[in-house]
């Protein structure tokens, strides 16, 4: 099987038989949430649906995650690819954890935006925390501590491929490898979240979500952006919100130039000079406590 064939039967495993137990992840709200938000005035916080009670919104880090290292997967680094050490960043992480507010006093969800100063340009994502409260509570930790700061979009994924009884295209960025390859088994600082995924949320183009392996229950660090439609990854992947401006510096970085044209090599997702993510700001009103 190619690499890129490989990626696809990724994308088609099923959620059932993983090593957590689905009910671990908290049942899904009801309805299916939006992620079509305005790009030129996004949603006010706390205008959005009231939050279901059975959600948890402050669940603690211990809680949330797994802390031991799964099959398949190495030991963090010592240090980042930008040269931060990863045992800080980790400790930082659950000290910021608890401070994140992800809903208002009435329980309904803020709309938290992260401002991504890259080589390319600056793009804003706007998290919908109703679609994956834990998911969401970590990509703003990461972004708060720096974590991102310094690594760059270490893969650029172009596919097309048999999926689902037709030809499916499959094109992505996906960042946030700690040591700045994006090499399996290194996509995170010594914790994994459980999925998150919904079966009635839809990839569009600017979709952000959290990468994880083959084990859907492995998501760390890694995050990707789609660059199109992207439906060999609905319901398989937990979706943390949306691209809501400069959608065309993210198509700008998709344009790199990859290491090789041969489809059967991973080196046809590397580019030969990876976009670099320079900062990320979390830039919402009343996101700590």
């Amino acid at each position: 099987m190619t690499a890129r064939a490989k990626l696809f039967a990724l994308t088609a495993l099923s959620i059932v038989g993983c090593a957590k137990e689905p009910g671990n992840t908290g049942p899904a709200p009801a309805g299916p949430p939006s992620l079509s938000i305005n790009q030129d005035t996004p949603k006010p916080a706390g205008t959005g649906p009231k939050a279901p009670t059975e959600v948890d919104y402050n669940i603690r880090f211990d809680d949330a995650v797994t802390t031991e290292v799964l099959e398949g997967y190495h030991l963090p680094p010592d240090v980042t690819f930008a040269g931060k050490k990863t045992g800080l960043l980790r400790l930082d992480v659950e000290k910021t954890w608890p401070t994140i507010v992800l809903v208002d006093a009435d329980k309904r969800p803020l709309s938290p935006r992260v401002d991504v100063e890259t080589s390319e340009g600056m793009f804003t994502i706007t998290l919908n925390p109703l679609l994956s409260p834990t998911h969401a509570r970590n990509f703003l930790a990461l972004a708060k501590v720096g974590f991102y700061d310094g690594l760059r979009f270490e893969r650029n994924v172009h596919q097309e491929a048999d999926f689902d009884g037709g030809r499916s295209r499959l094109d992505l960025l996906i960042g946030g490898c700690p040591t700045g390859t994006g090499d399996d088994g290194y996509g995170h600082l010594g914790y994994f979240l459980p999925a998150e995924p919904r079966d009635d949320m839809k990839h569009e183009e600017g979709t952000v979500g959290f990468w994880h392996e083959e084990n859907p229950d492995s998501a760390g660090t890694r995050f990707y952006i789609t660059l199109g439609p992207a439906p060999a990854l609905d319901g398989k992947f937990t979706v943390i919100g949306k691209v809501t401006s400069g959608l065309d510096v993210v198509r700008q970085i998709g344009k790199q130039p990859v290491r090789s044209t041969d489809p059967a090599s991973l080196e046809s997702e590397k580019p030969v000079v990876p976009a670099g993510i320079r900062k990320m700001t979390v830039s919402a009103s009343g996101m700590e406590k």
